[in-house]
């Protein structure tokens, strides 16, 4: 092996040879696979820098090797796994072998993996004043989850008189009109008429301002007027911007809540909250920002511990929409995007690209068959016709497609797109994502499953919306399967689990918490229990199955030969771990490319179901107002939200 080594091919031949390894391990038995693992390594070691972490079980995901209590790095490459005496004795002639048993009473999985979450928006996030309906674990500061309007006025009420500067502006997120009944801008005004106070909605797609709040912004009533669709969806009495209204206000407000100051704290608080969940890997699809805003996030980020890999996926609807609707140009300049500003760890997936079907799920705008018991409709962000269009023209390029679903009309518009993608162009290995996920039918998921599409979902919608959605809307028939596990796993397809922060948050262990045990908000219902999927299931949505999603599972995703020494590690092991503690499972940190990262504030527990919390639900179910939906006919998301906000980033560049 010596004597291998020393050739200049060294890297490629090796990574051939763990990828050989890897495929015979799914086609073989385990122990063939253990045997072909430990016959790559049986003679010589290398000559220098090995470090074999100890553990007291590592959980490697891997078909090759089950389990194991010892793993050899070396560049930040795992080049062995298996027991702590075997590796001891197989680099006994190597040369800087560290022996690191930091984690000798810790159990190591493979680092965690979000394949969807908005990294930069949840910075702006970051610097608000956090009042949810759930709690949020920070690692700046615990918040408790807050339900009623009376409890929501008291915690503003509380956050103002807290503030010493008079001036300083009151700017909160997390305000849900079915959890915290109607605000407006009379509602701020009775808080305070000298402080600006800007409420943005939990679903990050409209703001409410009070009287000083718009003076400050030199907003005036006739410039809200006369805007077509933008003025369609403004109120300037309520002090109330949703979806496209808010073209009207965000080149003023975008410079004060994402100064460049803010924008750099918010990214390092980001970083820290996304660390601390135990995530080694993330991706942010349809990112569409000024290039001013890229560089600042590769210096800010990449300047200090960056203990996970970022990665952006261009927004297809955005390229087409600017391109005039032609796909060809919108392909070109998806191209032309991911080949600048490439950090190290910040950088663009190339060949991936993010379209969308229907609206929201927190606002009940996603298209469903058989429409809403209340009789409201749901909206399309793209239009049928564009959706297929768009696909076509990165489809036939070659291109991984990531797409927006959350109703089961929707969905259907997905599978007869794919359809038709297949029909003009057969392709394999095709990998269509679809994301979020919330509502399906049965059919629908065998149909994806043939036509070879892959689901990552985002099972905090069954925890959250469940309930709720039961009763408001859609109806228990729907809402208790919401989020489809069972169907999706026993089909054949391949199943991994985002967070869409700041959707829900950036924790994956809730997000199996959520999947294995179906629970709803108030703590006391087990919603669509023939959906729920196993542990082990869940976990490999997070990691090996998270992995395939991001075209990264040779990279990433289970502890094997080749594959970057990425892990997170747990006092206890995961898999084996009572269910029901899964959310509060403690972690320790992470280990990134073979170095160590401690958490600096331990994730202790995560979400809901407190005695607290159930209170708070009671109080909920009381007022039947709260949660019904007598809003506004135009919703969006996270998703197109960051759309506008990136659209008004790339103004200020201009």
């Amino acid at each position: 092996m010596k004597g291998f080594r020393s050739i200049n091919c060294w890297p490629s031949i090796r990574s051939m040879l763990a990828t050989f390894v890897l495929v015979v391990g799914y086609c073989s038995n385990g122990s063939a696979a253990e045997s072909l693992q430990n016959l790559y390594y049986t003679t010589s070691a290398p000559t220098g820098g090995v470090t074999i972490f100890t553990a007291k079980e590592i959980v490697t995901m891997s078909p090759v090797v089950k389990s194991a209590t010892a793993v050899a790095v070396r560049d930040g490459i795992i080049i062995d796994v298996g027991k702590k005496k075997d590796l001891l004795k197989r680099f006994r002639n190597a040369k800087r072998v560290t022996v690191d048993n930091t984690f000798s009473g810790k159990v190591l999985t493979p680092g965690l993996i979000d394949p969807h979450l908005h990294f930069w928006l949840f910075a702006l996030v970051a610097n608000a004043q956090f009042i949810t309906p759930a709690d949020w674990q920070l690692p700046w500061g615990d918040v408790k989850g807050v339900v009623g309007q009376q409890a929501y006025m008291e915690r503003l009420k509380e956050l103002e008189a807290g503030m010493d500067d008079p001036d300083e502006i009151l700017f909160t997120w997390g305000y849900h009109e079915a959890f915290h009944g109607k605000i407006n801008r009379a509602t701020l005004d009775e808080l305070s008429t000298t402080r600006p106070i800007i409420v943005w909605q939990r679903s990050v797609h409209e703001f409410f301002f009070n009287t000083k709040a718009l003076e400050m912004l030199e907003q005036k009533e006739a410039d809200w007027q006369g805007k077509g669709e933008s003025s369609a969806m403004a109120d300037w009495k309520e002090g109330h911007v949703w979806e496209k209204g808010l073209y009207l206000v965000m080149e003023k407000l975008l410079p004060v809540i994402g100064s460049p100051e803010k924008f750099k704290l918010g990214l390092e608080r980001a970083r820290q909250y996304v660390h601390a969940g135990g995530l080694t890997a993330a991706s942010d699809p349809g990112v569409q920002l000024p290039e001013s805003m890229i560089r600042q996030m590769i210096s800010i980020l990449e300047g200090g511990p960056m203990p996970f890999d970022y990665y952006l996926i261009p927004a297809g609807n955005t390229l087409y929409e600017l391109n005039g609707k032609d796909g060809n140009k919108a392909v070109a300049a998806a191209r032309g995007q991911v080949q600048r500003l490439n950090g190290r760890r910040v950088k663009w997936l190339p060949n991936q690209i993010k379209l969308f079907t229907d609206g929201a799920v927190f606002s009940q705008l996603m298209q469903m068959k058989d429409g809403y018991l209340d009789g409201h409709e749901g909206e399309w962000i793209q239009s049928p016709d564009d959706f297929a269009d768009s696909a076509w023209a990165f489809w036939k390029e070659g291109y991984q497609l990531v797409v927006h679903q959350n109703g089961d009309l929707g969905m259907e518009v997905c599978l007869n797109t794919l359809e038709d993608l297949l029909n003009r162009k057969r392709r394999n290995d095709h990998r269509f994502g679809i994301h979020h996920f919330a509502y399906s039918q049965e059919p629908q998921v065998k149909r994806a499953a043939k036509m070879g599409a892959n689901i990552s979902s985002n099972p905090f919608y069954i925890h959250v919306l469940g309930e709720q959605y039961s009763k408001v809307g859609v109806g228990p028939e729907r809402s208790e399967v919401m989020v489809r596990g069972r169907t999706v796993l026993d089909e054949g397809m391949r199943l991994s689990f985002h967070s869409d922060a700041p959707m829900a948050p950036a924790r994956p262990m809730l997000l199996a918490w959520s999947a294995v045990n179906r629970i709803g908000l108030s703590g006391k219902n087990v919603l669509g229990p023939q959906e729920k999927v196993t542990t082990e299931e869940a976990f490999r949505a997070l990691t090996i199955d998270a992995a395939y999603a991001l075209r990264k599972e040779k990279e990433m995703g289970s502890i094997d030969v080749g594959k970057k020494a990425n892990f997170t590690v747990f006092e206890e092991n995961p898999i084996k771990a009572d269910p029901m503690k899964l959310k509060d499972l403690a972690i320790w940190g992470t280990v990134f490319e073979g170095q160590q990262f401690p958490i600096k504030k331990a994730n202790k527990r995560s979400v809901m179901v407190s005695p607290e919390h159930q209170e708070r639900m009671a109080v909920l179910a009381k007022d039947e107002h709260a949660i019904c939906h007598d809003h506004h006919d135009h919703h969006g998301d996270a998703c197109t939200a960051n759309r506008i906000l990136q659209a008004f980033a790339a103004l200020q560049e201009d």
